[in-house]
């Protein structure tokens, strides 16, 4: 809904601070627009109350009965928004039948003629959110409308007898395909409907989930308890048909579940369909209904029947896979768009050249709705990009799913490159991934970070633009894929991988790219092995001197005393050793002994200067713990405890006392 500048313009009412009770004031207005009355409630909110004016903030409803239509503009925002009135209020524990508004006898008077509403539960604030409310449905068929968009109830322009032949190719198709045996509990008698007769376990007895030789006709059916949670248990597959409506433009896909029968007779097909989906397709629209709800949990799904045909959003495919009747085909398109769709050739061609591929079964449905979707679709298929439409069909990745226009209506549109880079490759064999590198590498081309010849190349020999964007800075894209070209026979993977990487250990390393050899080195493998090893080299080697300079500042505090002393870890290895006899992980502790972030000691008899005993960390000269083996802690050996107290009292403490002594003199000489 549109507006007027005059509203837009109105200045908003003083702040509000009551009763810290009230949620908002409320005040109307019908001001005469075009020349049309229409209401204006302003809702203020109150400052007093806390809760509210922490969530919610002012806000203006405009409505129009031409429609009907309303508007809301929140204050500070000039945007308007079409929302609920309990949306706009914000807040959980208010809505418009229980918040407390401050509002005159003039104002609810006016709410009331405008609304014609003379009844009400809370000042007329009630009858102005239903009114809003039932506005609203209209304001969504009203834009659907304008779209040409299938209104709900055309679902009912679908013929309710079956088409023509269903019931035969049921009998024909589905039901011999039906390797299903349902057993019942006891796990010995049961129904196969393979050969459609009563059978008992001899070898052994039934078990769910399992395929066994039915003992009668002899062939493989998979076991399936009576009652049970599973799909097969009470049905045999979902049927999809094509039909025309009665309005003679609207296709309808029509699906149903073919339900099981106990006795495996099935005497009359048409008593055991219960149709539960409806898809259409007219002019460039489609809809969905549903007659039935299903709720997946734990491998398991729930079933539920609604009252009547529901609409949903979307054109997935309820229930998953599903047996296409093909002889529906010819009388439902004839004379509709969909004529042109090459449903028949789609559907023989998944049955055939892609019936082992990775796009799934042949989905009719979506192939249809997506044609009439997108009529770019056409074009493709005649072109012969086939792959293209099969992965639209079976779904588009986050990655892929802008590499076409697809609501355009030409090559030309949908595609971000010129055309005549198509020629790279033969038309079946584009996927869209490639239709996606092709784009981004386009956007480097108009950008002049690269030529066409350069896109192409890299189409040519499959590499990856991005992975090879740094070496691109100091040598052309052409010699780039030539000299990996070269060296591919070395690789199973991406090339590209293992350059980047060598790219990036060059840059660390600092070596110098500007150089051939280096940039290009003659066998990149063994390049790239020696960068490695260079930078674990320098790595460890900046790691040995942090080490040893925090060993060399906590030698002053080796001590002797009553057959103990003690000393600072001084390699890595000995860490390493340490954490080994011990059984504990100080050994791990090197980085944070390089950083100073703590110091490690060891604790030896005088005896066995070498052997390990206990091992300690100390953190800003507090003893953050003292182990032996197996983390066994000194607290349980007396005479190493009051070794440690004393070395902690007697030269930590104490030296370090002198020191800030030493630092105190000088700093007052």
């Amino acid at each position: 809904m549109k507006i007027d500048k005059k509203i837009k313009s109105k200045p908003w009412p003083e702040p509000f601070h009551g009763n810290d009770r009230m949620h908002y004031r409320v005040t109307a207005a019908t001001p005469v627009v075009d020349p049309e009355r229409q209401l204006v409630v302003n809702f203020s909110v109150n400052r007093e109350n806390k809760q509210t004016a922490r969530s919610a903030g002012d806000f203006r409803v405009v409505c129009s009965k031409k429609g009907p239509a309303f508007a809301v503009v929140f204050a500070g925002d000039a945007r308007k928004k079409e929302k609920s009135l309990k949306d706009c209020m914000r807040t959980w524990y208010t809505s418009p039948k229980t918040c407390y508004p401050e509002i005159s006898e003039k104002d609810e008077a006016v709410l009331a003629r405008w609304l014609r509403t003379p009844d009400t539960q809370n000042h007329q604030i009630d009858n102005l959110a239903a009114w809003m409310d039932t506005a609203q449905a209209a304001m969504v068929q009203e834009a659907k409308r304008r779209r040409g968009e299938l209104p709900d109830e055309d679902v009912c322009l679908c013929p309710e007898e079956l088409p023509e032949g269903l019931e035969d190719w049921i009998r024909r198709e589905v039901l011999p395909g039906d390797r299903t045996l349902l057993y019942k509990k006891g796990n010995v008698r049961g129904t196969c409907f393979l050969c459609g007769r009563e059978v008992c376990a001899r070898a052994e007895r039934f078990c769910q989930g399992r395929y066994v030789t039915c003992p009668d006709c002899g062939e493989k059916v998979l076991c399936v308890i009576s009652g049970g949670a599973q799909y097969r248990a009470d049905y045999v597959q979902n049927i999809v048909a094509m039909q025309k409506g009665t309005d003679g433009q609207t296709v309808f896909f029509r699906q149903w579940h073919l339900k099981r029968d106990p006795a495996a007779r099935y005497e009359r097909i048409a008593d055991w369909l219960e149709e539960f989906g409806r898809y259409a397709a007219q002019g460039f629209h489609v809809a969905k209904w549903l007659h039935e709800y299903k709720e997946n949990y734990c491998m398991n799904a729930w079933r539920y029947r609604l009252d009547g045909w529901t609409r949903f959003a979307g054109t997935e495919v309820y229930d998953g896979s599903y047996a296409f009747f093909p002889g529906s085909i010819p009388a439902a398109v004839a004379g509709t768009r969909l004529q042109y769709a090459y449903i028949p050739g789609y559907y023989e061609t998944m049955n055939t050249d892609y019936s082992d591929s990775g796009y799934g079964y042949h989905n009719v449905i979506r192939y249809a709705l997506d044609w009439t979707r997108y009529p770019v679709m056409e074009f493709l298929w005649k072109a012969g990009y086939r792959q293209l439409v099969f992965q639209r069909v079976a779904g588009l990745s986050k990655s892929n799913r802008n590499a076409i226009r697809w609501t355009r209506k030409t090559l030309k549109e949908c595609f971000r490159f010129p055309l005549r880079l198509l020629k790279i490759k033969e038309p079946g064999q584009w996927t869209m991934d490639d239709v996606q590198r092709l784009s981004d590498l386009w956007s480097y081309v108009e950008a002049g970070r690269m030529t066409e010849m350069d896109a192409v190349e890299l189409m040519d020999k499959d590499i990856e633009y991005k992975l090879i964007v740094e070496a691109a800075e100091y040598a052309p894209v052409r010699n780039i894929v030539k000299y990996l070209d070269g060296q591919k026979q070395a690789y199973m993977g991406r090339i590209e991988r293992f350059y980047r990487d060598y790219l990036q250990e060059c840059l660390q390393l600092r070596l110098n790219l500007c150089d051939r050899q280096i940039l290009f080195p003659r066998d990149l493998h063994a390049a790239h092995e020696r960068t490695m090893a260079q930078i674990k080299f320098e790595k460890n080697k900046a790691d040995q001197e942090a080490f040893a300079a925090q060993v060399a500042k906590l030698e002053r505090w080796v001590w002797e005393q009553d057959g103990l002393f003690i000393r600072p870890a001084r390699t890595q290895e000995e860490l390493a050793r340490e954490g080994a006899a011990l059984h504990h992980c100080v050994g791990g502790y090197i980085q944070r002994m390089a950083s100073g972030e703590t110091a490690i000691f060891f604790i030896r008899r005088a005896e066995a200067p070498d052997t390990p005993f206990y091992t300690l960390e100390l953190q800003s000269r507090r003893v953050v713990q003292c182990r032996t083996d197996h983390n066994d802690s000194y607290a349980n050996h007396p005479e190493v405890k009051a070794f440690v107290d004393a070395w902690l009292a007697q030269i930590v403490t104490a030296r370090r006392k002198k020191t800030q002594s030493k630092k105190k003199k000088t700093a007052a000489a």
